[in-house]
């Protein structure tokens, strides 16, 4: 197994197996790993980041929009709706994901609420007798998504992120269990 003269004078094989043991790692990262989003697990919605980023989103899309027609004078009227559709969204997604609702997750929950808002704000521009709805229903929906649905993907990229194991810390937590399950079966055969 070991050879004395590499342990060393004074020193015996138990001895570097005990150091061996001894020197084991271990590492859990601050979110573990698993098979669904770990930083979803066992609670529900953070609401205290869904409705500012939800808001401010809103807000700054009512204003492109507003920009975008070269009307600046409708920003309030599309802040109006724009809220009101975001109310919508936020309501539908939670009652549809309920019990384990995660509005600030880019999956199921957050496309509900996006795609609500977006039928709803359409629904209210064409039902106000705007024209070129169909226009504005495009270009709203490319603001939605970059701004609803961009801090949504930001945000899960983040925190997948954070749930990764350090690879220089799986390399050696591999080397470790491969190490055990050597010594494992060599026991089992004696």
């Amino acid at each position: 197994m070991t050879d004395k003269a590499a342990l060393g004078p004074g020193k015996s094989t138990a001895g570097a197996e005990e150091k061996v043991a001894v020197r084991r790692i271990s590492y859990t990262p601050a979110v573990p790993d698993g098979p669904e989003c770990p930083w979803t697990r066992d609670r529900r919605t953070r609401w205290w980041l869904v409705l500012p980023a939800d808001l401010l989103a809103v807000v700054l899309i009512a204003f492109l929009s507003a920009a975008s027609v070269h009307d600046t004078s409708q920003a309030p009227a599309l802040l109006a709706a724009g809220a009101v559709s975001l109310l919508a969204g936020w309501v539908a997604a939670w009652l549809l994901a309920r019990p384990t609702d995660h509005l600030e997750a880019a999956g199921r929950d957050g496309v509900t609420v996006v795609a609500v808002t977006w039928v709803v704000w359409v629904v209210a521009r064409l039902l106000a007798g705007a024209d070129g709805v169909v226009g504005f229903a495009l270009m709203l929906a490319c603001f939605m998504l970059i701004g609803m649905g961009g801090w949504r993907w930001l945000y899960g990229f983040a925190k997948a992120q954070e749930s990764l194991t350090p690879k220089a810390v799986q390399r050696r937590l591999d080397a470790q269990e491969a190490a055990g399950l050597q010594d494992g079966a060599s026991q089992d055969e004696d």
